[in-house]
């Protein structure tokens, strides 16, 4: 056995079945040492910030938190976090990865013409605590790299589990916000039908310690956590490991067909994913919500697609950077509007404008040939963010070229994007804006659909 990885279990927040009384080390990957000590619980800020021409502005704030005890409001706008000036959410991001719970913070910020300095405690956020699972809040070390794991477990488990490695879209949400929308939702279903559910931090999110932030870090970083993560399952004492299954998202389901492991899954579920290279789906996508989105007329979204496809292809093709690209006076323009790029900036559409080259480079036809295990494709007919009935059937295809039958396709006409019940694409974006995620209910024929399917194979 190779040696990178270990994996400790951590914080308890009730008393565990009896297969986890006892802590477990296993080793994977880079040298590492047992004595090692796991960081303690990272702060919470408890604010919701986005940025504005390059300024922190505080949107909303949750009910606990340090922003809280800070004096932050709606609207003000985040100037230094320890005397560090912020520039941006990546250096937003960085700053606050650093700190933990109990250390001092400081921060200056704006409010209308005044600035304003305060300094506090750092607070942890308060763990969860379901009453429908024993949920182990535990760690997977990479090199120096601490990442955070949450693993939900059924309060009836089962003597040889099942089990399901969760990979969500593509943004730098952290797990810990999971129960609080559709996937904490999803999450819950799976657990009550049975399965164990592991999920992982992306690099630097959460209580993640010594980890590259998320927003600096690309596709080829996640791929790479998330075969750890499902090899530190498959070897989880209590699991089968026959019986081990993956829930691919969005941009999940990309990485889910990725993943190398010595043990292939019993099944992979995607729902809402691509198969094309993304600079090819990205033209589509554009053609089908400019319209939608932004109100461009059908000849207004054609004039546009006939300029940003140049620029794709020089961006995701020839692989010129954003910098190199805003040098050419045709271009400059269209990189700072539609690639958010600004000097001295790397992040774009919420990661690093890596992530978006190497997604376009993978061959998902050459992945998906690969895959051992039976796959289940699903799209829903309102999902006007992947927007595409090709890439579900292309997925399929592909991997039915040479086993028939290992490919389940099934179309759920009113489902959108995160996994609502929405008529249309106009009711999905009323939904999305809503922000109807955090309270409605997943649709369930989804709920159905997943489960009968893993059961299924789990009989077999």
């Amino acid at each position: 056995m190779r040696n990178d990885v270990v994996v400790v279990p951590k914080m308890k927040n009730k008393e565990p079945v009896k297969m986890y009384k006892s802590f477990i080390f296993i080793l994977l990957f880079f040298p590492s040492t047992l004595s090692a000590q796991a960081p303690g619980r990272k702060m919470w800020m408890g604010a919701y910030v986005s940025e504005h021409q390059g300024a922190c502005v505080i949107d909303s704030l949750s009910n606990t938190g340090s922003a809280r005890e800070l004096g932050l409001q709606s609207g003000d706008t985040l100037t230094h976090i320890n005397q560090q000036k912020l520039q941006g959410l990546v250096s937003y991001h960085t700053i606050l990865s650093e700190i933990r719970a109990n250390d001092s913070i400081q921060v200056s910020y704006k409010r209308k013409s005044k600035i304003i300095h305060q300094a506090t405690k750092a607070r942890a956020k308060d763990l969860y605590k379901p009453n429908w699972c024993a949920l182990n809040y535990e760690w997977i070390r990479t090199g120096e790299c601490w990442l955070r794991t949450m693993i939900y477990t059924p309060i009836k488990a089962h003597p040889s589990q099942p089990a399901i490695l969760f990979i969500p879209g593509y943004n730098c949400n952290s797990i810990e916000n999971f129960p609080n929308n559709y996937n904490g939702r999803l999450i819950r279903h799976w657990v009550e039908q049975g399965f164990l559910v592991m999920t992982v931090e992306k690099s630097g999110n959460g209580d993640s310690d010594h980890c590259t932030p998320c927003m600096q870090s690309d596709l080829s970083r996640d791929i790479f956590i998330y075969e750890r993560a499902y090899e530190a399952l498959s070897k989880r004492p209590g699991i089968n490991p026959h019986q081990l299954f993956i829930w691919g998202h969005s941009m999940g389901g990309i990485i889910a067909p990725m993943i190398q492991a010595e043990l292939a899954p019993r099944g992979i579920m995607v729902y809402g994913t691509v198969f094309r290279p993304w600079s090819e789906f990205l033209l589509e996508m554009h053609r089908g919500q400019k319209p939608l989105l932004e109100n461009k007329s059908f000849q207004e979204t054609e004039d546009f697609l006939r300029v940003i496809q140049k620029i794709y292809f020089a961006f995701f093709v020839d692989k010129k950077t954003p910098e190199e690209l805003s040098r050419i006076p045709a271009f400059k323009t269209w990189v700072q509007t539609e690639l958010e790029y600004e000097p001295g900036k790397t992040d774009m559409w919420g990661r690093h404008w890596r992530f978006w080259q190497q997604l376009d480079s993978i061959d998902l036809a050459k992945a998906w040939h690969q895959v051992r295990g039976d796959v289940l494709v699903m799209h829903g007919g309102s999902d006007y963010i992947q927007c595409s009935a090709l890439e579900p059937y292309l997925i399929t295809q592909t991997v039915n070229a040479d086993q028939t039958n290992q490919a389940t396709y099934q179309f759920i006409p009113d489902m959108d994007h995160l996994l609502l019940r929405s008529k249309d694409f106009q009711e999905a974006i009323t939904h999305f804006n809503q922000k109807a995620f955090l309270s409605q209910e997943i649709h369930p024929e989804l709920l159905r659909i997943t489960s009968s399917w893993m059961k299924e194979r789990c009989k077999k």
